[in-house]
């Protein structure tokens, strides 16, 4: 089975990290930290970001006020979100380099001579849990079983409610011979309510 890749539009990514769709857009659009499922690609595109993309988000969030740009730029690019660690450990030198410390809290790579002028930790496993929590709330709070339209997404047609996904294309997918344990795993917003909306009967009453 394919793995499933879990994606969060703009206004998703806000509210679970906190950040402004402006700051969203201007740290894509500076390549900053840019939405890995789906980049937006003009008018009507939407951003689509990975789990791991909002973890990177959610640590620039929390050290946005302690370093510079420049500096968490380069924090991203030394900083592996997937780490198995609780807490990973830098620093920022005077010479404004950030540095990944050891466990006995020494540099492990930097020029010398140098000076620490600010240590700071990253709470990796803490970030994780708060955004598995707060997804799981998200996801909670969709009202299942209706159908929407919402203006700009998909062409303003109809989907079902809090998602992306057609009616028409969980259709064709029952069409196809799919059955309701395929899609739902392939789909795992989605539920069995949901995918009542898409039945012949339910669609010529709607």
């Amino acid at each position: 089975m394919s793995e499933i890749v879990r994606a969060f539009n703009t206004q998703e990514a806000q509210r679970l990290t906190k950040l402004s769709a402006r700051r969203l857009q201007y740290w894509d659009e500076t390549d900053f930290i840019r939405p890995s499922v789906v980049a937006r690609r003009g008018k009507g595109t939407p951003r689509l970001y990975s789990f791991r993309d909002l973890v990177q988000l959610r640590v620039a969030a929390v050290l946005r006020d302690t370093l510079s740009l420049q500096a968490l730029r380069r924090l991203k690019d030394a900083l592996d979100v997937d780490a198995p660690f609780a807490t990973l450990r830098f620093a920022t030198t005077a010479g404004g380099e950030t540095v990944h410390l050891g466990p006995e809290g020494t540099p492990e790579s930097v020029r010398s001579p140098y000076q620490i002028v600010l240590r700071f930790d990253v709470p990796l496993r803490d970030i994780r849990d708060d955004l598995e929590i707060k997804i799981a709330e998200l996801r909670r709070r969709r009202v299942t079983g209706e159908v929407e339209r919402r203006r700009g997404v998909v062409g303003s047609r109809p989907v079902i409610a809090g998602t992306r996904i057609t009616r028409e294309a969980i259709g064709r997918m029952l069409a196809a011979g799919w059955d309701d344990q395929r899609i739902l795993q392939e789909y795992p917003d989605l539920t069995a309510a949901d995918l009542s909306l898409a039945r012949p009967s339910q669609v010529r009453a709607g």
